[in-house]
């Protein structure tokens, strides 16, 4: 990268900004767009150690001084695409109107760096979009490179890009983003080897639940001792799973795999219902007289909005169970950084439901222990209690 090279990091995401922090600390002239507000700003070192995260500044609703979207587009040559996607239906549709929009103000010698999930063949569509709306070639004028990124890290799912003529430049420009991958292929096999990456992580967890799905009596799935896997986990990359199913061929084995794995994650929601009543049956938890806290800390700035989505989706459901449900993030308190939950004092029993391994740290900072009128259930895929 020359040293009067410059970098828009187009979407205030976790993803977007873990980047800018690692082209700031090596001393890269970097502005961040707010995708929501359609403003931009220079990121420096002092916002950084003020702002620890989108979040942060999205929170506080930070004043900083800005500068026009279209002006962040066209004077900075280097683009990483990290906006925040929360569509699920018109997700292809979504994120092809927002780079075509920004095309618009594209110049030439630009480099174009997606580094939100899509399916198969859907990057050539993409560079097709660029070329249509800015006007440049592909060939001569811009370089485009596919790197999805793993939630909330600066790790490549896979590394792709249209001209392999331009890998050097690419990946020294990844590098300097402090983004970790291994090799560049074209956009084809980089979609393959993600459609790959994604069936090898999910076959073995959806096998695992599937089989534990199938024995109704909790003792019985204690039996089988299968690796424990929570909501969070089987949420992580439905974006990228929704990609392959709307792209891949009808017929195709691997569009088969996908939806499969698709199913039984839209299935886990009822699976889980179906064991929370189960489970107050049990406790003789009635309705009327029990509270529920849903323990799911979801980080709301990722650039995939699986979490958010599932995270509604099973407050709504649990919900036609019991009416009187908390987010448990409600009752926090932060000092030095650090987070402890409480619980409000109620005559009524108290129900908290654990939504990822992480979350199970906020049964530690209790500031009153479990007793006769606390319950617990996990919503993973043995249902632990």
């Amino acid at each position: 990268m020359e040293n009067n090279d410059s970098v828009l990091v187009y979407g205030l995401s976790t993803e977007g900004y873990i980047l800018s922090n690692s082209l700031v600390s090596n001393s890269i002239r970097t502005t961040i767009l707010d995708e929501k507000l359609h403003v931009a700003t220079e990121i420096t070192p002092q916002i950084l150690s003020e702002y620890s995260t989108a979040r942060s500044i999205i929170e506080e609703e930070a004043l900083f001084s800005i500068q026009p979207e279209k002006n962040a587009i066209s004077e900075n040559p280097i683009i990483f695409f990290t906006p925040k996607i929360r569509e699920t239906d018109d997700y292809k549709k979504k994120i092809f109107s927002m780079v075509s929009e920004l095309s618009t103000e594209l110049s030439k010698g630009a480099v174009f760096f997606n580094c939100v999930p899509l399916g198969y063949g859907q990057n050539s569509e993409m560079v097709e979009i660029i070329e249509r709306s800015s006007g440049l070639d592909s060939e001569t004028d811009f370089i485009y490179s596919y790197l999805p990124l793993e939630p909330k890290t600066n790790k490549s799912i896979t590394f792709g890009t249209h001209n392999l003529d331009n890998k050097k430049i690419v990946q020294n420009l990844a590098k300097s983003a402090n983004i970790k991958f291994t090799q560049t292929y074209d956009l084809e096999i980089s979609e393959i080897l993600h459609l790959e990456k994604i069936s090898s992580l999910y076959s073995p967890i959806i096998a695992k639940s599937e089989s534990l799905k199938k024995l109704k009596d909790y003792d019985k799935r204690k039996i089988l001792k299968n690796e424990i896997y929570y909501i969070e986990d089987l949420t992580n990359h439905l974006s990228d799973i929704r990609c392959y199913t709307s792209s891949l061929d009808s017929g195709d084995p691997s569009l088969y795999m996908m939806s499969g794995i698709l199913r039984s994650i839209d299935s886990f929601t009822r699976f889980f219902i179906d064991e929370l009543k189960s489970f107050m049956k049990k406790n003789s938890l009635k309705a009327s007289k029990t509270e529920i806290y849903l323990c799911w800390s979801i980080d709301k700035s990722e650039i995939r909005g699986d979490k958010v989505i599932m995270h509604e989706h099973i407050i709504d459901k649990i919900y036609d169970v019991v009416g009187n449900i908390n987010d448990i993030n409600d009752y926090a308190t932060t000092k030095n950084g650090e987070a402890s939950y409480y619980l409000p004092t109620s005559d009524k029993k108290q129900l908290l439901i654990l939504c990822s391994k992480n979350d199970e740290k906020i049964l530690k900072t209790f500031k009153r222990n479990l007793d006769d009128n606390m319950f617990l259930i996990h919503a993973n895929t043995l249902c632990t209690r």
